[in-house]
């Protein structure tokens, strides 16, 4: 999908569903909901334009003798699942697994996994404060603070998944401890 496209159809959806989410469950005015849908799709597009052009990237960075089904199993054993057997869709998967651990390594993903959470934590803590506003109000951003946290160790996965990849890349694979075959 071209990544423009992916731009356009996330933000409308984004805003589409933002609006009716405000609307019905903030009980705003439609106008109002119509504004804050209009006003929140557009970033969001934009950052699934970016996300999806760095896939992009990474497919076509695959050396020229993988399919483009040997690159999906390699972008799935990056991240779980067992080994695979191709040496060529292994060494894939490492490069994969080593470029994501970079991205997570970098200055701005390290202040954003601490500044995010910490900001989702205090907009919930203001949220429970306040009296007119039902407890329950307070669970997305404590959810969003969780789904940062959770990211938060994706490193130490990703470091992981580079040892057992690297291992068999050097071994004639032989099953490493905690590996499936």
């Amino acid at each position: 999908m071209r990544t423009w496209l992916t731009g356009i159809l996330s933000s409308l959806l984004y805003g589409v569903l933002f609006a009716l989410g405000t609307h019905y469950l903030m009980h705003l005015s439609w106008t109002a909901a119509l504004v804050a849908g209009a006003v929140s799709g557009p970033p969001f597009g934009v950052l699934m334009a970016i996300m999806q052009r760095r896939t992009d990237r990474l497919f076509s960075s695959l050396p020229g003798d993988l399919s483009r089904q040997q690159g999906r199993a390699a972008a799935r054993a990056s991240r779980r699942g067992s080994v695979p057997t191709d040496p060529a869709v292994r060494a894939a998967a490492l490069d994969f697994a080593r470029r994501q651990l970079e991205r997570y390594q970098s200055r701005w993903m390290r202040l954003l996994l601490i500044v995010v959470p910490i900001l989702f934590v205090l907009i919930a803590v203001s949220t429970l404060l306040d009296d007119d506003r039902p407890w329950w109000r307070a669970v997305p951003q404590l959810l969003g603070a969780a789904t940062f946290g959770f990211i938060a160790f994706e490193p130490r996965r990703l470091r992981r998944r580079v040892a057992v990849l690297s291992a068999a890349d050097n071994t004639d694979r032989r099953v490493l401890p905690g590996e499936s075959i």
